[in-house]
């Protein structure tokens, strides 16, 4: 097997290697110029080969390099194994980073909690945490605390949380 270029090489060092594809001599000279130079685009290589008379052994594969979206993927799957979900398994696109963010604090280990401040701030995971996860409760609080120690560089975390959960309350009622 061949890559394109190779493919290309061989076709061009041969003598009348345009015959019977359908080109001109003038137009086959650019086209070996232009690639010689470097300066063939893809399209145009692959639509030369095939004229020709090479095939494609096997396609291109391409890859989504994308960390955020492959981490965020990662994240979800593990969600998704942890049940963490009362209804349908979400894909990437249904769920929104806050709901992502809390499912993440709540049900998974250290980590994949590194991994979700990898691809959102702090302020952001800090905002979330304390809105909907600060208030759940007593049952909650060695969590709470660990995450206050943890990653937000919080002091004196009891009292940061009592004053949290006070705050919200006196806005309930």
């Amino acid at each position: 097997m061949l890559t394109t270029d190779q493919a290309l090489e061989k076709l061009v060092s041969r003598r009348a290697w345009y015959k019977n594809s359908g080109l001109t001599g003038s137009t086959a000279r650019v086209y070996k110029k232009r690639f010689l130079e470097g300066k063939l685009e893809l399209a145009s290589r692959i639509k030369l080969l095939e004229d020709c008379g090479f095939r494609t052994v096997r396609e291109m594969r391409w890859e989504d390099y994308n960390p955020e979206a492959k981490v965020r993927r990662d994240l979800l799957g593990k969600l998704r194994r942890q049940n963490a979900f009362w209804h349908s398994a979400p894909s990437p696109s249904e769920i929104n980073d806050s709901e992502l963010i809390e499912k993440v604090l709540l049900y998974l280990d250290i980590s994949e909690i590194d991994a979700l401040f990898s691809i959102f701030p702090l302020n952001m995971i800090k905002r979330i945490w304390r809105k909907r996860i600060l208030g759940l409760g007593t049952a909650y609080d060695k969590l709470n605390i660990l995450y206050a120690l943890l990653y937000f560089d919080i002091a004196d975390p009891e009292r940061y949380i009592r004053d949290a959960v006070r705050a919200r309350l006196k806005l309930i009622l």
